[in-house]
């Protein structure tokens, strides 16, 4: 009867005016708040993604939200450190070489090292700076001192993606710094995790570094997993506010080889939990039978471009990267690259030569009055003001007069027309310069070899020049007629064989 009672109570207030219009702005109130509700759940969940990769087979462990658009953050780091392990690998940097620091990269907010305009850092500091304290600015240092800009270093960056299969990333700069450009995928980030191991192995040992010391300071990795995770070797953390906390991780344990990213984490010590027990996941459901092929790269070949001054950037070649208009993924699933733009080769009319006399020049035409634009008048330029004599008196230079007798005795046997022979013009074709004969002629033969239809019949030799204290050897080609020369040096540029036309 109470119970009743009760019910006949709760109906009567019920009924009440008062309380129909709480409950009516109450359920109103829920409806208007849902969407908030759902756009903040989100925006959580579009920073979030990770996947684990086992290295000895090939396989996704499991992932989530792998192939969705994020942003890298520092994580791009890993990238300007592949390419700059490339070159190491090529010969054209070492760890010795000094890297400038520019307005531009001092400027860079942090984490940064705090150097002034002008000073230098050597490569393998730099390195390790950004392993370590993920410097901004010497990121930036490192890709105008490769690249010239840090714009042309990130479209250098884009197109290496694409060889690597990174389908759905743009770099838009070298750091990771914010731009809402920049953006990459969980499984892209996984495979430049592999490759960098892959290709640079000695390399790699760096990611390993605990700690740095430079110019009296300690800066620690801050890559805490390092020494607290049982096998785990490296490699990178990042953090913007649009990217939340982001670790790419490798560890080796029992056999077995594991790769995992995190992207979106809340804090820097949530992150580092949940890759614990992703790794701890991921070591139980690993393989220790490696069944995977690694990709193959082709070894360091010569450098095929004459050194350049110390302070020029190192990558001379223009690249052009196409890129999408928003961060996502195309139709097609990738993402069109431009074709590189070649440069011609420029040539200035010959400077007039006194009769019997040979130029004190290095011989390669070069107007000091017109302004170098293409990389070939760059080169000539740096040929022509460095005041080399050819006829550098040595026992070395033998070949030289050896080539200039061949070449009179070719002409005296075949009384042909010099445009219709091969071999008998006045034009040369030089592919390097180097410290030893033994380099140069390692070039000359690399060069032979790999355009053997275009070089056959013409001479090949090097040239012994001083150039202050020390020796430089030049690696050319001989016999061209001028049409020839420029034709055959356009060829080799197109096969990426770096060259510049001169007489003889």
């Amino acid at each position: 009867m109470s119970e009743v009672k009760n019910l006949i109570g709760t109906a009567k207030i019920c009924r009440s005016p008062s309380l129909r219009l709480l409950m009516a702005v109450a359920t109103a109130f829920a409806l208007l708040c849902a969407p908030i509700n759902q756009a903040w759940a989100k925006s959580k969940a579009a920073k979030y993604a990770s996947i684990a990769y086992d290295v000895n087979t090939g396989s996704t462990l499991f992932e989530t939200f792998g192939s969705a658009r994020r942003y890298p953050a520092s994580l791009t780091k890993i990238m300007t450190l592949y390419i700059t392990f490339e070159l190491i690998e090529q010969g054209r940097m070492s760890y010795n070489t000094l890297i400038p620091i520019s307005a531009q990269a001092a400027s860079q907010p942090p984490s940064k090292l705090g150097f002034k305009v002008g000073e230098h850092i050597k490569a393998i500091d730099a390195i390790k700076a950004l392993v370590t304290k993920s410097a901004n600015d010497v990121a930036v240092a490192l890709a105008e001192r490769i690249a010239g800009s840090e714009e042309r270093f990130a479209r250098l960056m884009t197109k290496k993606a694409r060889e690597l299969g990174m389908k759905n990333t743009i770099f838009k700069n070298a750091s990771g710094l914010p731009d809402s450009e920049q953006v990459t995928t969980a499984r892209d980030m996984i495979k430049l995790g592999v490759r960098i191991q892959d290709d640079f192995p000695r390399h790699y040992k760096l990611f390993k570094t605990r700690s740095f010391r430079y110019r009296g300071k300690r800066y620690k990795n801050h890559n805490t997993l390092l020494g607290s995770v049982d096998g785990v070797d490296g490699i990178k953390t990042g953090y913007i506010r649009a990217s939340g906390f982001n670790l790419l991780s490798s560890v080796k344990r029992d056999g077995k080889h594991v790769v995992a990213v995190v992207f979106g984490g809340k804090t820097a010590r949530r992150r580092n939990t949940h890759m614990r027990s992703i790794i701890a996941r991921a070591l139980k459901q690993a393989s220790r039978r490696k069944t995977r092929r690694p990709a193959l790269i082709a070894k360091p070949r010569p450098v095929m471009r004459p050194r350049l001054p110390e302070q020029k950037p190192i990558i001379d070649q223009q690249i052009r990267v196409g890129r999408a208009d928003s961060p996502r993924p195309s139709r097609n699933g990738g993402i069109k690259i431009a074709k590189v733009r070649r440069i011609d080769i420029a040539e200035a009319p010959p400077r007039p030569q006194l009769a019997g006399r040979r130029p004190a020049q290095s011989g390669f035409d070069y107007d000091p009055s017109r302004r170098p634009h293409g990389l070939q008048d760059k080169l000539a330029a740096l040929l022509a003001r460095s005041g080399i004599a050819d006829n550098f008196k040595d026992e070395e230079q033998g070949s030289s007069d050896d080539l200039d007798r061949a070449i009179a005795a070719r002409q005296r046997a075949q009384p042909a027309s010099r445009s219709q022979q091969r071999g008998v013009g006045d034009f040369q074709i030089q592919v390097g310069a180097y410290g030893s004969r033994r380099e140069a002629e390692a070039q000359l033969s690399a060069v032979a070899r790999r355009a053997e239809q275009l070089l056959n019949g013409y001479a090949q030799y090097t040239e012994v020049v001083a150039k202050g204290s020390r020796r430089v050897y030049r690696a050319r080609f001989a016999g061209f007629d001028k049409r020839a020369a420029r034709a055959t040096c356009s060829e080799l540029r197109r096969r990426s064989i770096d060259c510049i036309v001169g007489r003889q």
